[in-house]
């Protein structure tokens, strides 16, 4: 601690060479060595020394594709001809190595006499301050981010939840997953679970939330999926290896395995299993009437134009199309509407999917009319 007080005092004393006598900046970390996606807190003082004059400081850390930075605090002490600033940052490398954190700042100078013109108008009225500015050079700060054990992808203090509404179903009717990450870090949206050939896997957009501070960040990630499958499934293993920086421990964060027992339909209970023929007579006299129809198919063929026969093949496909419409029509409620579209078994309704079921499990307000106009549009 002794060496790294001595060492920013010294840097420091430097910096404040290289400026002009007029004001002069200190630059603080509170880990010049943190591992990759690891919080630190950057301070930043800017303070005027020539008395003299009026002095004004417009400073902001550059943006990077090597760390991002949130601004999570400021003070001003503007006393007569005595200007302050001080800025608190949380900054987090986004790569191992050096990382150099850049800088912009603009010094304004200005007296009193131009100040009090210009705040003498009124609301309707209003003067631009007459002042002189300049860029002020500051030397970027160079951090030395240590690289991450191998396999990690959560830097943090984390947990995460998870609840199966239910492990035995019906042929496409959908079971509910919902997850919960949430911790000490910063949480970037992935997705939990992947697609499967055996499944059909509903989901709306990660909800993720990150709340900075003066503490560090508060961080957490949502999920909520819906599984849907005509036959037994099973959901695999999640892991995601995590490593804390407090500690220097890798730990492991897992969704554990789910074997879904799913009760298929039985195709034989939808057919005849017996024959009704048609009462014999003493005299069988089926072979005329098959004749008559056959002469009269051939009749027709020959008469009719052939465009009907098209005719007849668009009739019959939007009469497919009016029966589902009457469908979703003829229904009052969003879980009667859900049960349509998942029979169709079809990903050209998850828009409208996802919408029922933030409605019917989640208590979100969508009318009933909306959904089934947008299923309308897509017919």
């Amino acid at each position: 601690m002794l060496k790294f007080k001595l060492t920013l005092f010294f840097s420091l004393f430097f910096v404040t060479l290289l400026n002009a006598e007029d004001m002069r900046y200190d630059i603080a970390v509170s880990n010049q060595t943190p591992y990759e996606n690891e919080a630190l807190f950057l301070d930043i003082n800017l303070t005027q020394l020539d008395h003299s004059q009026v002095m004004r400081f417009k400073f902001k850390l550059k943006d990077s594709d090597t760390y991002v930075a949130y601004q999570i605090g400021f003070k001003e002490y503007d006393n007569y001809h005595s200007l302050k600033h001080i800025y608190h940052y949380l900054v987090y490398p986004k790569k191992s190595g050096e990382v150099a954190l850049q800088f912009e700042l603009i010094k304004s100078l200005t007296d009193d006499d131009k100040v009090a013109y210009a705040i003498s108008g009124d609301r309707d009225n209003v003067k631009g301050l007459e002042k002189e500015d300049s860029r002020v050079e500051i030397e970027p700060y160079v951090l030395n981010a240590q690289v991450l054990p191998k396999g990690v992808v959560l830097v943090g203090d984390f947990t995460l939840t998870n609840t199966l509404s239910r492990e035995n179903t019906k042929a496409f009717e959908p079971i509910y997953l919902k997850a919960t990450l949430k911790g000490k870090g910063e949480l970037e949206a992935f997705e939990l679970l992947e697609k499967s050939e055996k499944y059909h896997l509903f989901k709306q957009a990660p909800h993720v939330k990150n709340i900075h501070s003066k503490l560090g960040t508060d961080s957490s990630i949502e999920w909520d999926y819906a599984i849907s499958s005509k036959e037994s499934f099973t959901l695999k293993e999640v892991k995601l290896k995590a490593f804390n920086p407090k500690t220097k421990k890798v730990y492991t964060l897992s969704v554990p395995p789910y074997a879904v027992n799913v009760k298929t339909i039985n195709k034989e209970l939808l057919l005849d299993k017996e024959d009704y023929p048609t009462k014999a007579s003493n005299i069988d006299w089926s072979w005329l009437g098959t004749l008559l129809s056959y002469l009269m198919v051939f009749v027709a063929g020959v008469l009719m134009p052939r465009d009907f026969f098209k005719l007849k093949k668009v009739v019959t496909k939007l009469s497919k199309e009016e029966i589902f419409t009457q469908k979703v029509e003829g229904v009052t409620t969003h879980k009667a509407l859900l049960k349509i579209l998942l029979s169709e078994n079809s990903v050209d309704y998850s828009e409208e999917i996802g919408s029922l079921e933030s409605v019917i499990y989640h208590k979100k307000r969508v009318s009933l009319s909306k959904i089934k106009a947008s299923i309308k549009k897509r017919l």
